[in-house]
């Protein structure tokens, strides 16, 4: 059996970026009502990837440079990608 110690450094390293990216890209692809409820789901995330990565930059972990990456390709992916809502596109 595998120990919550364990498995602990593999969510930190893999589930919280990939979560990030799942979510970035479900904010972007869904329209209408779901399109709501996916941006607050990614805000939540953005919110969450930030105190993570806060967390790791002022306990020297060696994830940092993972985190720190994964948190600024999430706020440069929200403004480059283009949503599929028509009534915002310009």
């Amino acid at each position: 059996m595998l120990d919550l110690m364990k498995i602990a450094p593999i969510a930190n390293a893999f589930v919280f970026p990939l979560l990030g990216g799942v979510l970035l890209l479900m904010s972007k692809l869904t329209s209408g009502d779901a399109a709501r409820r996916a941006e607050r789901r990614f805000l939540a995330a953005l919110v969450l990837m930030t105190i993570v990565t806060v967390r790791t930059v002022i306990r020297c972990d060696e994830i940092w440079l993972v985190h720190t990456t994964t948190l600024s390709l999430l706020i440069v992916g929200a403004l480059l990608i283009p949503t599929q809502d028509p009534s915002v596109a310009v």
